[in-house]
């Protein structure tokens, strides 16, 4: 089985820097049916679930392709022979691991805040979508689309006295109410 090496181990292994070896990743990952894709992680299918997820990865490149891009002999004193001779110390290559580690901490921690906003914006938009729905069923109206409640009339009759055929008119028996009242 192939050996797979993340873009920081490639470049530490042939001395290139991790741009180089982007330089030889990225064309492949631009055509999925590049004859090399095999030799890149994650596959296709993995990459777009990765993505759709919204989870950080990152990409390996086969042993075996990188030895084919960069031979031996390449590699481990072109980066020194390129820069006009000058090496980077001990201590300076240390430096820069630990800052990259730093940043890599840093991009983590980022992605997370992210992940956080994204779920904090969600709830919110879920709160809004609640409060207009509260607010749509406790509008008040200006009272002219309301339907007026029909004024409620009995159908009974006042029962007519004693000795008398016809009813009692109720118009007659509201003034005499009144004028026992005043």
């Amino acid at each position: 089985m192939a050996k797979f090496l993340t873009v920081k181990e490639a470049a530490r292994l042939t001395g290139k820097s991790p741009s180089s070896i982007r330089r030889i990743i990225y064309p492949i990952l631009e055509d999925d049916k590049h004859p090399d894709r095999s030799q890149i992680e994650p596959d296709v299918d993995q990459a777009k679930a990765l993505r759709i997820k919204g989870e950080n990865f990152a990409w390996k490149i086969s042993e075996k392709l990188l030895r084919r891009e960069i031979p031996e002999g390449e590699s481990k004193g072109s980066s020194a022979s390129k820069s006009g001779g000058s090496r980077i110390d001990d201590g300076s290559a240390a430096l820069i691991d630990m800052l990259q580690g730093e940043l890599e901490i840093k991009n983590q921690q980022i992605a997370a805040l992210n992940e956080t906003t994204k779920s904090l914006a969600e709830r919110l938009r879920e709160g809004n979508i609640l409060m207009s729905s509260l607010q749509q069923q406790l509008a008040l109206t200006d009272g002219s689309a309301r339907n007026r409640s029909p004024v409620v009339e009995t159908d009974a009759s006042p029962v007519p006295e004693k000795g008398s055929d016809s009813p009692v008119d109720p118009a007659k028996k509201t003034r005499w109410w009144n004028r026992k009242i005043f």
